[in-house]
């Protein structure tokens, strides 16, 4: 089993708090809400609407490809030969920082998006006072062993955790997956679970599995972070047990449905969940609160 690693390490840490991008443009998007900075290890990335917009290490700043060359037509999906003749190129990260920003979000996926709503609760100096933080995003364990299958040799690849909530006061770490509520994984006819279900259950052996090194590597990670953006994180002492669910994207009429897959204690499969249909307005107060709240 692989280390699970969190931190840039403090000379890259320093290094970036002095680049003229992430001071004129990364860092007060990260303060109105629209870019989430999540630290990993060796490197941190940079998130629009879950697309990684720009990665930093060692080398500097780097984005992907598709986000930094344009045809003439940014909405357009195909091109034709003469298209390929009026692309243009980005000559600099900081000046082309606003069209690099739309190419991405043609990319960003349903739920994606939905959880970007949460990047307002980032941790930066705007939001100093508040009690509950997302602190991380796409958090990748080594998958343990296929227990199922019998055989301790076979991986099943990487286990990914879409978010990582915290209360600053309790000094508590929460894990949390999100699904739209299109997502099939959330669906299945009774008696049987669907598949979340045992996707929740893995992580919450990942989760046991690593209590220790992930409080000790979110210790290193806040540091950084209070260093990177003049915050306030304390350092965390536990993590929960179980990783929460968060389930959003539906109307009125599909609302109804979902009824059928909760149960008396209005958890999902006896788990607790946070349901709402349009996340713009939710925070992580309320998702930490209604995954915490007492049996």
């Amino acid at each position: 089993m692989a280390d699970f690693k969190r931190g840039m390490g403090p000379q890259l840490t320093e290094k970036l708090k002095k680049e003229d991008l992430f001071l004129s443009k990364l860092k007060p998007d990260m303060e109105n809400g629209q870019v989430f900075f999540a630290i990993r290890p060796g490197y941190g990335s940079f998130y629009l609407k879950g697309r990684s917009l720009f990665s930093y290490k060692e080398n500097g700043f780097s984005t992907h490809s598709k986000f930094a060359f344009l045809p003439s037509d940014k909405n357009k999906t195909y091109i034709t030969q003469c298209d390929l003749e009026k692309m243009e190129a980005i000559k600099s990260f900081k000046n082309g920082y606003d069209r690099i920003k739309e190419r991405a979000e043609l990319y960003a996926d349903t739920e994606a998006t939905g959880v970007s709503a949460l990047y307002k609760d980032a941790p930066t100096e705007k939001n100093i006072g508040k009690r509950y933080y997302l602190v991380d995003t796409e958090i990748v364990f080594e998958a343990m062993n296929d227990t199922e299958n019998n055989d301790d040799s076979k991986r099943t690849g990487t286990d990914r955790i879409d978010i990582l909530l915290y209360d600053n006061q309790d000094r508590q770490l929460l894990f949390c997956e999100a699904k739209h509520f299109s997502n099939s994984e959330i669906w299945a006819p009774p008696p049987k679970d669907p598949k979340v279900i045992r996707q929740l259950e893995k992580y919450d052996g990942q989760i046991a599995a690593h209590n220790g090194t992930i409080i000790e590597q979110y210790k290193t990670a806040f540091e950084e972070y209070n260093k990177l953006m003049g915050t306030e994180l304390k350092e965390p002492t536990s993590v929960c047990a179980k990783c929460g669910l968060y389930i959003f994207g539906f109307n009125r009429e599909q609302q109804s449905r979902l009824k059928d897959i909760f149960d008396a204690n209005k958890d999902f499969h006896g788990r607790r969940c946070r349901i709402i249909g349009d996340t713009s307005n939710d925070s992580v107060e309320k998702v930490y609160k209604e995954l915490t709240r007492p049996t």
